[in-house]
Order: C-alpha cells, then structure tokens, then sequence
C-alpha cells in the first residue's frame, strides 16, 4: 500500500545520474532522463532537485548539513517521502548523518549504483525504482532513514559497504537487511533500533578526527594532535584493537587532549565488535576509562565519529554525551 502525496526525488550525484566515460553522450544524465527511470503512476507525484553531481569523495560534514536542511524544508513544505541519490563511496556516512538528525515519520530513502547509468548491466534503474517504491510505502514511515540498494532494505543505523566491486556491495554485519522488494511490494523483515534524535542541531562539530590503531601506529599523528598550539580539533575517535584497546605509546597524547577538554571516545575496529573491559593493561579499555575517554560501544568507527561530532555540535558534554554515544550502541 502506497502513502498518497507528494514525493521529492533529491540529486546528490552518484552513478546514477553519471554517464560511463565511453559515452557518445557528454554531461551528467539530467533530472528528466532520471524520473523517466521511475514508475509512471508516481512521476507526476515527484518534485525534483538537481541538488549536485560531485562525486562521493568529495562531499564533507557540513556539505552532507546543507543536504539534510534542504530534507527538512521538503518535508515542512508538506512532501510525504523523499528519494536521495549520491555516491556509494560515502552513502552510508551521508545517510547515518542524516539519521541521527531525522526526527520525522516522513521516510527518506537514500539510493546508488555501482555503474554508470549508460554502461551495460546498470544498477541504477532498478535501484531508483524500488527507491520510490519503498519511499511511497506507508510501511516505511517511522522507520528513519533508509538505504535502498539490489531488492533489500537497511537502516542507515547499521548499514556499511562491504565491497566496491560487484553491485551487492551493502550489508548490515550480522543483522542483514530490515526489509526487502518483491516487485513493488514492500516486505519488512525486522524493527532497527536508532538513536535517538537531537532536534537542535544545525551544525555538527566540524573538526572531529577518526584514528584507527595498528600495528605500532599512530603515534606520529596523535602527538601532532597534542602539541598543536590553537584547539583545532574539536573531538577525537579511536578505533582501538578488539576490545577498544589501544598502543601504551598512544597514553601520554590521549591524556594531554584529554586535559584540554577535548572529547575523546573509543570503540573497537572489529566490523561487528563491541568495547569491553575484560582486562587492565597500559593501553586497555580499562585504563582508557579511568583516563575520560569515552565508551562509544559497538558502533561502527565511521557512525561513531558522525555521532561524537553531532553530539558535541549539539552542546552535550560529560555523562550526558556518554549517554547519548551509547544510545543504541
């Protein structure tokens, strides 16, 4: 069953709207060769804007800011549901951001493709097309944020790309997909649960960093971090080992970031992992702890930066954005 009302159809570039470089054509494949893509019944429904054509690599924090404020002006403005194309390279980003801040029944459906429109065996067709058909469903209202992508469903909450090199490129690790297309119907699988929203946000902390823990790394970045003269970080990530521990070596520039107030947060770089204190090591979770670093549970290294840097953009500080870290952590 299909929500009657206006539907937005917002470019944000992505392989979709891209010819492939052996093309006769020149130039982005505009908005009308993309709505012809879509089912007839629902084109006259469809506002379109041709927002931009930048490629995922180049999109930022407060670029993805300026999509989601043009989401919620839709929606103000009385559109029901909301389709968003861009790059698979930062889809899951782009649209995790878009979560955390999405506090409206109205569904918004991110959709890609892995090859150009015009190339043999595109994607994008059928991707857009399911895209509207899970948009205009009233089954997908409530649900938040979602990602489109090859007959399934996932929650941006969860979702991660897996691979760049074949079509099937998403997947939820050890959850799987919310819901899935059959034809036009749309088929719900399970509930996801999300964060909760902090509605009064407009701009997430800019300069909030992710660092990964490796074999003996790191060090040179963190003590760069430490020593600089200006506060030009506003938050920091690390994605320890296994149980969120990190290099001994690292301690001494955590602290000092730590004692410039600067929040520090840890989870574990494992794909389905979750920080645990299970031993008290220099360098373990423990001790990281004890120094006011905080829990950023069993979220993604990704999600966890995006979510540290609205937390900090919204004013929360102490217990209160360690609470909201590990909301649905």
């Amino acid at each position: 069953m299909t929500q009657q009302g206006a539907l937005a159809l917002v470019i944000a570039g992505g392989e979709i709207v891209t010819r492939a470089r052996e093309s006769a054509q020149d130039g982005a494949v505009t908005p009308e060769e993309v709505l012809r893509l879509v089912p007839g019944d629902l084109q006259s429904r469809i506002r379109t804007i041709d927002w931009s054509h930048q490629p995922g690599s180049h999109y930022s924090v407060r670029m993805t800011m300026d999509l989601v404020q043009i989401l919620w002006k839709l929606v103000r403005e009385g559109t029901n549901a909301i389709v968003v194309t861009c790059g698979a390279d930062a889809i899951e980003e782009m649209a995790y951001l878009t979560d955390l801040l999405w506090a409206y029944p109205q569904p918004v459906v991110f959709t890609c493709a892995v090859r150009p429109q015009d190339s043999s065996g595109a994607d994008g067709p059928l991707n857009l097309m399911q895209a509207f058909c899970a948009a205009s469903s009233e089954k997908c209202w409530g649900l938040g944020v979602l990602l489109c992508v090859h007959d399934q469903l996932f929650s941006a909450s969860e979702v991660c790309e897996v691979a760049n090199q074949r079509r099937c490129a998403f997947d939820a690790p050890g959850k799987g997909p919310v819901g899935e297309i059959v034809g036009r119907n749309v088929y719900l699988l399970r509930a996801a649960r999300r964060s909760k929203v902090l509605e009064n946000v407009s701009t997430p902390a800019r300069n909030v960093e992710l660092l990964q823990a490796t074999l003996g790394g790191g060090d040179i970045i963190l003590d760069g971090l430490a020593s600089l003269k200006t506060r030009s970080i506003d938050g920091l990530m690390l994605a320890g080992f296994g149980n969120g521990d990190v290099p001994p070596s690292w301690l001494p520039h955590i602290r000092a970031i730590v004692r410039e107030g600067i929040p520090v947060a840890v989870t574990s770089r494992c794909p389905q992992g979750r920080t645990r204190a299970c031993l008290s090591h220099e360098g373990s979770f423990s001790r990281l702890l004890e120094m006011g670093v905080l829990d950023a549970g069993a979220l993604f290294p990704m999600q966890a930066r995006l979510k540290l840097a609205v937390g900090i953009g919204g004013g929360l500080q102490g217990k209160a954005l360690q609470e909201y870290l590990l909301d649905n952590a």
